[in-house]
C-alpha cells in the first residue's frame, strides 16, 4: 500500500499548501481519506477522481471535506458519459451543508459509517474507529497483503485509540498542538501525544499531520520526537510506503 499526502495543514492551508487529504492506494484500490482545501487539483495529478475506489472524510469540517464541493461540478458533468457515482463513506452529521450539497447530487452514493463497522473497499479493508472532536468524527484503519495504515483524522485522546492502532504499520496521527497549548478540552492531540501513542500502538512508523501554519514546526518536531526519535512531520506530496 502506498499513502501520498495532498494536504497536510489544518485548520487553513500554508501559502502554496492544502488541508487535509491523503491518497492511499494498493493494487487497483484507490481510498481518498479526507478531501480538504486545494486537495483535488493535487488528487489529479495522481489519478482522475471519478476512478477512486472510494472517498473516506473522517468527519465534515470544511478542512477535511470542502474540496468535495468543486468535485460535484466534475461528477457530474461526467455522469452523462456513464461515469458511476462515487461512493462515499463518512460518519452521519446532519448539520453539515456540505453533506447536505452532496446528498442533493445524483453522482455521490454516501453511506454512514461508524466506530465498529468494517468494510471491504477493493483490495483493501478499511476498520472504522472512534474520534473525539467537536462533530461526529472517525478513524480509519486501512490494511491489505498485511500491511496497515492507521488514520486519526482529528482526534484528542479518546478511549480505545491505542489498540485501535496496534501493531500498525505507518501511523498517521492529528498531532496539531505544542505541548504548552493542548489540554483535555482541545479538539486536537498535541505532537509529543501523537509520539506517545505510536509507542503506546506499537506503531512502525509515526507521521504527524494537521500542521497548523501558525505553529513552529521545528518546535512541535523537536517535541515529539523528544517522544519518538523517528517521528516525522506530514510534508505535502510526501509519498509513504506502507
Amino acid at each position: 500500500m502506498k499513502l501520498i499526502c495532498l494536504g497536510v495543514n489544518g485548520p487553513f492551508p500554508a501559502p502554496e499548501g492544502a488541508t487535509s487529504g491523503y491518497l492511499a492506494s494498493h493494487g487497483n484500490t484507490g481510498l481518498q481519506l479526507d478531501m480538504g482545501s486545494g486537495t483535488l487539483a493535487a488528487l489529479t495529478r495522481h489519478t482522475a477522481p471519478e476512478q477512486l475506489t472510494a472517498l473516506l472524510l473522517s468527519h465534515w469540517h470544511y478542512d477535511h471535506c470542502s474540496d468535495v464541493l468543486p468535485l460535484i461540478y466534475r461528477m457530474e458533468s461526467l455522469m452523462a458519459q456513464g461515469v458511476a457515482p462515487l461512493n462515499v463513506y463518512a460518519p452521519m452529521d446532519e448539520g453539515s451543508p456540505v453533506r447536505q450539497a452532496l446528498l442533493a447530487s445524483p453522482a455521490f452514493s454516501l453511506h454512514e459509517v461508524k466506530p465498529g463497522d468494517t468494510l471491504q473497499l477493493g483490495d483493501v479493508q478499511v476498520q472504522v474507529g472512534l474520534a473525539r472532536h467537536p462533530v461526529p468524527a472517525v478513524m480509519y484503519r486501512l490494511t491489505a497483503d498485511g500491511r496497515s495504515l492507521c488514520y486519526t483524522g482529528d482526534t484528542n485522546v479518546v478511549e480505545g485509540m491505542e489498540d485501535f492502532a496496534r501493531g500498525c504499520d505507518l501511523l498517521l496521527v492529528d498531532g496539531l498542538f505544542p505541548a504548552g497549548a493542548w489540554n483535555e478540552s482541545k479538539p486536537h492531540l498535541s505532537a509529543a501525544l501523537a509520539a506517545r501513542l505510536a509507542n503506546d500502538a506499537q506503531a512502525g512508523r509515526v507521521v504527524i499531520t494537521h500542521l497548523n501554519p501558525g505553529i513552529d514546526p521545528v518546535g512541535l518536531l523537536a517535541e515529539a520526537r523528544a517522544v519518538r526519535p523517528d517521528a516525522l512531520l506530514a510534508e505535502r506530496f510526501a509519498s509513504y510506503e506502507v
